[in-house]
């Protein structure tokens, strides 16, 4: 394996998502889902294609 040099070995790999929903009610039992999971909120809700959507964060 090599060594990761540079600014890349101050920032670990971070695993990101963004977690969708048609409506609101949808959106937000999935990410309660995630929540239980060790997922974190990163953004507020926003529109994401025909529905809504919101960045999550993998904190385990």
């Amino acid at each position: 394996m090599t060594k990761v040099k540079g600014w890349k070995a101050q920032h670990p790999r971070q695993l990101k998502k963004i977690v969708t929903g048609l409506n609101e009610t949808t959106l937000n039992r999935v990410v309660k889902s995630h929540e239980n999971r060790g997922w974190v909120r990163a953004s507020e809700v926003k529109e994401h294609g025909y529905g809504l959507g919101i960045l999550m964060i993998f904190k385990g």
